[in-house]
């Protein structure tokens, strides 16, 4: 960073008006209202690791179980549902919420940002993880525990074989997965458009390159889970037949949905563990990160290789040889550029000066437990050897090896380094070099036996095991093992947590690290940076100060400014250069209300009571409502008008804006979405045994009549967004040409919305009889979910319009309304397409 005297700095009343801006809520409105990303990352982080150790006590009553053969400690019954909740534990309430938990907190600080882009819409998503983990696990508390597997493959899952127990399942898992795919966007536009001014695409540390990948692959790859687990929640409950044989529909359609979101989470949690080490190993070594552009490019090439690698998991489903042979193939390759960056971190140890701290025997215990998880990972690759071995307790032991030494040993390493930086205190290290070594003999003496026991015949997903396999003995060592395991696990935390109070002081950079987040106090302040950094290099704090007059003028403007408003810099996508300045959202209560109606909405779908669903549809809308009513009142206020230092407008139009990045996002989510269930039609076309010659909609004048309405509506936002001046004032004029624009937009939408319902009725399909009529239902849904969205955006464009005097406001909310609408016509072309054009080119 860099300092200066130019510039005079900031009285002691502007840094106390500045301070006060910025202030948590005191009291118990912290917990319901606090929006910062500090507060939020910190409760993801609590809460995934509240659930990690629920889940760990699972997997330990099932090692007790297996420990010798014919044990009946638990019955088949509890075993299958401890199996179901344990996987569903930490793939989803785990492993991915930590994760996004930690990018909420480190990437603003790593960055040189103030918060995240949309903070109010971050405690949202932390909100709807918190009450999918509580539907899941109220099924204990009503009896009803899902049993299906974390995978819950059809039919086992299905309404044949499944009680009510999985529909608390699937609605729980929608929860989760929307608020994942919530934080992905934030961490999208955080990345591309927040960082430190001078912090160019090249100089961004690993940590943000990654966690960018990892945002793209959860919209790319956890969006089919979401469509997949609507399709099954259908066929279970409204009896539709995407997975029935006898209507057209395939059991293996749900296998290549969860995998095509299963192989993907796989690099989800290990990219950000490899990214942890990336940060780690230089700061511990004194060193440079040795192959900064190919652990990059590395990065980039794992995460688009991994989005075509989820045949990997259904080798063993009939798929044909040359099917076999192309993902064999692919599967081995992406372990190349894992290679590199392995090499990568050997090549910064062998260069610089390794200090055997805690977090870097933990970053030790994963390259270990990485690699060798990586070499069964391309046995397992070979289609033949994984025939053999797909099934047993070798695939375990991969699992196992891969996922904790490639995600949990590098979160343990990321706390005991951050944990100065979260707490200002430092964790004992003795006690820490205990845990490691604890939690690392412990996990190889757990799931290295594995590997034998699957090579000798012990099939996986089993409750027992006859003794005549002869392996009783290396699963006693793996039940021991785990609880060596967990002891360690226990010790790291109890060390942790005695370091809030015990620990000694830390100081602001007690590892003399590289990286923008050291140069904040421990714990960091509420606005993070006082002063905004510019950056010169890839190690901001080992680098020179930059010399660059425009980024000197910048830091001046926003040293301890704006104090009336919450901002900060928003720089260029390439350069990192100053554009304009975010401003950032305050507490709210309105995100919980907003979560709790979605929640609601399950529980009574659930109950099948259509009066706590009507309620909860109101109690949505009144959320969005009000928190609609609180942004544009926090816009309109003081100097939100103005720009920052008479040259950085809080109000710009396109990419300069949050907003538009934002309704970028959604329509991308949408496109996603719609095309996913396009992909489920045509796989089905090709693969069911009966499907209706030349099947069609029949509606042609009423596809038509939408997508002409559609258009409409694109058009008057266009328009509308580009009358009136820029500047901070209002024109009569202006004022009745938005009105104008809003109203023809949300007429147009308004009748769009009405041809697309109208679709369904005059089509005359049954989405009983066949699984091409239950495509179309779920293809009309989709289009009708875009137009309401499309229409929700539209009104945020008419309250702004009626709330502000000045045009510029009204301008950018039609803007972003333009950019929605544009993605719900690309969701019409895709639906108008599998529901009419497929059906008769694919003969």
């Amino acid at each position: 960073m860099t300092t200066t005297d130019r510039h005079p700095g900031p009285t002691a009343e502007a840094r106390a008006r500045f301070e006060e801006v910025w202030a948590r809520p005191r009291g118990w409105r912290r917990a319901l209202t606090s929006v910062q990303h500090k507060s939020v990352g910190t409760r993801y982080m609590v809460t995934a690791f509240v659930f990690f150790f629920v889940g760990g006590f699972q997997a330990l009553l099932m090692r007790v179980q297996l420990a010798q053969p014919e044990q009946q400690v638990l019955s088949a019954q509890t075993y299958n549902e401890l199996f179901t909740m344990h996987g569903t534990t930490m793939m989803f309430l785990f492993a991915v919420p930590f994760l996004e938990g930690l990018a909420a907190y480190l990437l603003p600080l790593v960055l040189g940002s103030r918060d995240m882009p949309f903070a109010r819409y971050n405690t949202f998503n932390y909100w709807c993880y918190l009450l999918a983990g509580i539907i899941l696990y109220s099924s204990f508390l009503v009896g009803m525990v899902p049993d299906a597997g974390w995978f819950a493959y059809v039919p086992l899952s299905g309404p044949e074989f499944a009680d009510k127990a999985m529909d608390i399942w699937l609605f729980g898992l929608a929860l989760a997965e929307l608020a994942a795919i919530g934080a992905a966007i934030e961490m999208i536009v955080v990345v591309l458009a927040m960082r430190a001014p001078g912090m160019s695409l090249d100089r961004m540390p690993i940590f943000a390159w990654t966690m960018l990948c990892v945002a793209a692959m959860i919209i790319l790859a956890f969006v089919p889970l979401l469509v997949g687990s609507l399709l099954l929640e259908l066929d279970r409950n409204i009896g539709t037949a995407f997975f029935e044989t006898d209507r057209g529909g395939d059991p293996l359609l749900w296998q290549h949905l969860f995998w095509i979101f299963g192989h993907p989470e796989v690099y989800v949690m290990f990219l950000p563990g490899a990214a942890i080490i990336s940060q780690v190993i230089p700061v511990h070594s004194r060193h440079r990160l040795v192959g900064y552009p190919f652990v990059v490019a590395a990065v980039v090439v794992t995460a688009i290789m991994s989005l075509g690698l989820w045949v990997h998991h259904m080798y063993t489903t009939g798929l044909p040889p040359v099917t076999l042979s192309f993902f064999t193939a692919a599967s081995m390759s992406i372990s190349v550029a894992s290679g590199v960056q392995v090499v990568a971190w050997l090549a910064t140890l062998w260069s610089g000066r390794p200090r055997l701290t805690v977090p870097m025997l933990f970053s030790l215990g994963f390259l270990f437990t990485f690699v060798a998880g990586g070499i069964t990972g391309v046995m397992v690759a070979s289609a033949p050897f994984d025939a053999q071995v797909h099934d047993t307790y070798f695939v375990v032991a991969h699992f196992h090896y891969v996922l904790i030494g490639g995600m949990l040993f590098p979160v343990l390493a990321g706390l005991f380094h951050w944990w100065p930086k979260f707490t200002g205190r430092m964790p004992s290290a003795r006690l820490g070099k205990v845990s490691f070594w604890l939690a690392f003999v412990g996990f190889h003496l757990t799931f290295f036996p594995m590997h034998l026991t699957g090579m000798w015949g012990m099939p996986r997903r089993v409750f027992t095991y006859d003794a005549g396999l002869g392996v009783g003995l290396l699963n006693f060592l793996s039940t021991i093992g785990a609880f060596v395991f967990a002891a360690g696990l226990v010790l790291t935390a109890v060390t942790l947590l005695g370091a809030l109070r015990r620990g000694e002081r830390s100081g602001p950079d007690p590892w003399r690290a590289d990286t923008l987040e050291w140069a904040t106090d421990s714990p960091p302040s509420a606005s993070n940076f006082a002063r905004i950094p510019v950056v010169s290099g890839r190690a901001p704090l080992w680098d020179r100060p930059p010399d660059d007059p425009e980024l000197d003028r910048m830091a001046a403007v926003f040293d301890h400014a704006p104090q009336n408003v919450r901002a900060t810099p928003f720089t260029t996508v390439l350069s990192a250069r100053p554009d304009t300045a975010a401003v950032q959202a305050g507490p709210s209560i309105w995100p919980l209300p907003a979560a709790g109606g979605l929640a609601l909405a399950a529980v009574g779908l659930l109950l099948e009571n259509s009066w706590v669903v009507g309620a909860s549809v109101l109690v949505i809308v009144a959320a969005l409502v009000a928190w609609e009513l609180q942004n544009e009142r926090d816009l309109g206020a003081g100097e939100a008008k103005e720009p920052v230092g008479g040259e950085y407008p809080v109000e710009a139009p396109g990419p300069r804006s949050p907003g538009w990045w934002g309704a970028t996002m959604a329509a991308v989510v949408l496109v996603v979405a719609v095309v996913t269930v396009a992909f489920s039609m045509l796989f089905l076309q090709v693969n069911a045994p009966v499907w209706p010659d030349g099947a069609t909609l029949g509606t042609p004048w009423l596809s038509a009549g939408t997508g002409l309405a559609l258009l409409v509506a694109i058009t008057a936002s266009w328009w509308g967004s580009r009358q009136g001046p820029l500047e901070h004032h209002a024109t009569p004029v202006a004022r009745t040409a938005h009105l104008a624009a809003v109203g023809t937009t949300a007429f147009a939408g308004t009748v769009a919305l009405a041809l697309t319902v109208a679709q369904w009725p005059a089509g005359g399909l049954d989405h009983t009889a066949h699984a091409y009529d239950s495509g179309v239902l779920m293809l009309v849904g989709t289009l009708a979910l875009a137009t309401v969205l499309g229409l929700g955006l539209t009104v945020s464009a008419l309250v702004a319009r009626l709330t502000h005097t000045r045009d510029v406001r009204p301008r950018i909310m039609l803007q972003n309304a333009a950019v929605l609408w544009t993605g719900v016509l690309v969701v019409w072309a895709v639906a108008w397409a599998a529901s009419d054009l497929l059906p008769v080119a694919v003969l």
